[in-house]
């Protein structure tokens, strides 16, 4: 009778050093992609740029949203970090899972010792970071060309609508990345998704729209997004948008709840998950 051969499985690493080897991985990887660079950090600077500079002179016009009194340029600078985070943490993450799962280049990890958190997190924390120079570059610009001035009893609000943001969209992503039937699909029903979502914000511009439709608007998750953004760089008003936030949150634990239940990580012709099931299996029918 022959030995039984080796099993493939390997016991998961813990700890901070998988996480943190992953996550330079992941960051090398996205900063190196031309394409990535262009479409997902470019893109909301460039518009940021265009719009910003035409609107310059009306940059300390004031408006008033609902409660608040903002200056056009501050409305301005809260609409692009709309578009930059729904660009950054929707789209890219959407379109980066999708395609990934489509090439098989998650298959890789199935073998290794590294657990399903350490990878996704290293994704996700690269996501992150990369919404962190986005959102620099950008108040950058604003500060010292495009007339934006934020008050800094308003920039803990600041911060904090980026973070909530971060954390209701994220999962959003991981959800939409499902949608897609092959990589040649992410692109095109990703961006169906996201341009209408960070247009229909008023981001840009408002759009009037009769009141069924707007309220239908205003329960999707960029106009909460934007309402908070909008909060923490007002002049006048509440600082915060506490029923913006809930709703926001609801769209991330939805998103959350359609991750865990449909969540693959490979295409439907690959092998799923990081299970070593086959493989036990196999060893068994020896």
């Amino acid at each position: 009778m022959l030995p039984k051969a080796a099993s493939t499985s390997y016991p998961r690493a813990s700890g901070l050093k998988p996480f943190l080897l992953h996550t330079e991985l992941e960051f090398k990887d996205f900063w190196r992609s031309i394409i990535q660079l262009a479409f997902i950090v470019f893109m909301p600077v460039m518009f940021y740029v265009g719009f910003g500079f035409v609107f310059r002179d009306q940059a300390q016009q004031i408006r008033s949203v609902g409660e608040l009194t903002i200056t056009q340029g501050n409305y301005s600078y809260a609409g692009v970090l709309t578009f930059a985070l729904l660009s950054v943490v929707l789209a890219n993450v959407a379109i980066s899972l999708a395609i990934k799962r489509h090439h098989g280049l998650f298959k890789r990890f199935r073998t290794t010792p590294v657990t399903p958190a350490a990878v996704m997190g290293a994704f996700l924390a690269n996501a992150l970071v990369t919404l962190a120079i986005v959102f620099g570059v950008i108040s950058a610009i604003g500060v010292i060309w495009l007339g934006v001035d934020v008050a800094a009893q308003r920039l803990p609000m600041l911060f904090a609508a980026a973070l909530i943001g971060f954390v209701a969209i994220a999962p959003l992503g991981t959800a939409l990345s499902l949608v897609p039937p092959n990589a040649d699909a992410a692109v095109p029903i990703v961006n169906g998704v996201f341009f209408p979502l960070a247009f229909l914000s008023g981001a840009f511009f408002a759009m009037p729209f009769p009141e069924p439709i707007q309220a239908i608007i205003n329960i999707l998750p960029g106009k909460p997004l934007m309402d908070l953004f909008t909060a923490a760089t007002a002049s006048t008003g509440p600082t915060w948008n506490t029923e913006a936030m809930m709703i926001l949150l609801a769209w991330g634990l939805a998103g959350a709840v359609a991750t865990a239940k449909w969540f693959k990580w490979a295409s439907e012709r690959e092998p799923r998950g990081f299970s070593h099931r086959k493989s036990a299996k196999d060893d068994h029918s020896d």
